[in-house]
C-alpha cells in the first residue's frame, strides 16, 4: 500500500506531465493560428505532446532521481521521513518519537544515506534531517555510527553540520574519532570533543603554540601520536579566509604595532593583530614539527605576499621573513633520502629481459668422422 507521501508525489508528477502534454498541444494550435496549415499543426502538436514528457524528465532528472531514491527507501517508517519535513514542529515531534524506538540507531543510519538536499517537489529537507540524525546518534552514544559520521564530516562543507558532528563524536566517546578531530583544532566544538576524549592537554598545548610560541607546548605536540594531523590543523589556520585577506594588506607593521591609541582600542584592529600573530606562529610551529608537507603552502604564501607589496618593503615584512626562514629550514628535510621500506616492492610491472633464444638444433649437421687413436698418432 502506498504511503501518503508517495501518493502525493505521484499525483504531483502526473499533474506536471499532464501540463507538459497540454503545452505540446497548445504549441500545435498556436502554429495553426499562425500558418493556417491544419495537418502541419496536428503533426507539430503530436510531436510536442510526445516529446514533452521526455524533455521534462531530462530537465528534472537529478531531482527526480533524488526523489525516487527517497521514496524507494522501503524499510524506513513514515516517521523517519518526517525528520525532513519543512515544518519544524513535525521534525521535532518525529525526532522525539524516533529516539524512543529500540531500532532508532539503525533507522537514523539509513536516513543519513538519503539525499542531503532540499527538494520541495518531494517534500524533503535533507539538511535538517541529517542535522537531527547526527544529534540523535550523539544522544544515543551509538559507537557503530562513528564511521558514518567521519565520512559525513569529510564530505560536508556546512559549518553547522561540522559542529554538530564534532559534538556527536565527543558524546559517543570513541577514541578512533581522535585522529579525525585533531586537524580541526582551534574550532570550539572540535576542542570540546577532544577534551571529552581525554585530549585536553594537547588542546591547551595547541593554543599555547598558536598564541605565544610556547616551546614546551610544541615539544608536547611533537610527541603526540598525531603529529601529521596537528600539522594539518596549523595548515588550516594558514588557509583561513582571514589570513587570505591579511596577505593583501600593504603595511603589516601598522597592524602589528597599531597606529594610534584609538586604533589599539578598535575591535577590528585587534582581530587583525590576532590573525597576524596566529599566522606567524603557525608558520613557526610547522617548522618545529618538521612539516615538509606545508612547503607548497608556505611558498604560495610567500609569493602572494611578495606580489602584494613594493620590492623595497620586502625586507621588513614579517610574513615574508617568517616564510623565507621556514622554507630555508624545511627544504633540506624534503630532499633527504627516504628510508628503505620493510615492505617488499612490487616488481611485477617492471620491464623484464627478453627470454634467451633456444640453442639451435645440431641434428641435421654432418657427423664428425670417427678417428682411431693410431690414425691421430700418424
Amino acid at each position: 500500500m502506498l504511503t501518503k507521501r508517495r501518493k502525493k508525489f505521484l499525483v504531483q508528477l502526473g499533474q506536471a506531465l499532464g501540463f507538459a502534454v497540454f503545452a505540446g498541444f497548445f504549441s500545435g494550435f498556436s502554429y495553426l493560428a499562425m500558418s493556417g496549415n491544419l495537418s502541419k499543426a496536428v503533426a507539430m502538436g503530436l510531436a510536442m505532446a510526445i516529446s514533452a514528457p521526455v524533455m521534462f524528465a531530462i530537465a528534472f532528472l537529478p531531482r527526480l532521481l533524488s526523489i525516487f531514491h527517497l521514496l524507494g527507501a522501503k524499510p524506513l517508517p513514515e516517521l523517519a521521513f518526517d525528520l525532513g519535513s519543512f515544518d519544524p514542529e513535525v521534525r521535532q515531534r518525529a525526532f522525539r518519537q524516533l529516539l524512543q524506538r529500540k531500532d532508532a540507531v539503525s533507522i537514523l543510519l539509513k536516513v543519513l544515506d538519503l539525499p542531503a538536499d532540499k527538494n520541495e517537489f518531494g517534500e524533503w529537507d535533507g539538511e535538517e534531517a541529517h542535522l537531527l540524525v547526527v544529534e540523535g546518534l550523539g544522544k544515543l552514544r551509538a559507537k557503530e555510527a562513528v564511521p558514518k559520521l567521519v565520512e559525513k564530516l569529510q564530505r560536508t562543507n556546512l559549518r553547522k553540520m561540522r559542529e554538530k558532528i564534532f559534538w556527536a563524536l565527543g558524546e559517543i566517546g570513541d577514541p578512533q574519532a581522535i585522529q579525525v578531530l585533531v586537524p580541526f583544532l582551534g574550532e570550539k566544538e572540535a576542542n570540546e570533543a577532544l577534551r571529552k576524549l581525554g585530549q585536553g592537554d594537547f588542546v591547551d598545548a595547541f593554543h599555547k603554540v598558536l598564541d605565544s610560541r610556547d616551546v614546551d607546548a610544541v615539544k608536547k605536540l611533537r610527541q603526540w601520536a598525531y603529529r601529521r594531523e596537528v600539522a594539518a590543523a596549523f595548515i588550516r589556520v594558514l588557509n583561513s579566509p582571514l589570513v587570505a585577506e591579511l596577505l593583501r594588506f600593504r603595511m603589516l607593521r601598522m597592524v602589528e604595532e597599531g597606529s594610534s591609541e584609538s586604533d589599539r582600542d578598535s575591535k577590528l584592529l585587534m582581530i587583525w593583530q590576532q590573525t597576524l600573530k596566529h599566522t606567524l606562529n603557525s608558520i613557526w610551529a610547522l617548522v618545529q614539527l618538521r612539516a615538509i608537507e606545508a612547503l607548497p603552502l608556505l611558498e604560495r604564501i610567500g609569493r602572494r605576499r611578495l606580489a602584494s607589496i613594493p620590492k623595497d618593503e620586502w625586507q621588513d615584512d614579517p610574513i615574508i621573513a617568517e616564510c623565507f626562514q621556514a622554507i630555508k629550514i624545511l627544504k633540506p628535510f624534503a630532499t633527504l633520502p627516504r628510508a628503505a621500506s620493510f615492505v617488499p616492492e612490487d616488481i611485477s610491472t617492471l620491464p623484464r629481459p627478453a627470454p634467451a633464444p633456444e640453442a639451435p638444433s645440431t641434428a641435421n649437421l654432418p657427423a664428425i668422422p670417427e678417428s682411431e687413436p693410431e690414425d691421430i698418432a700418424h
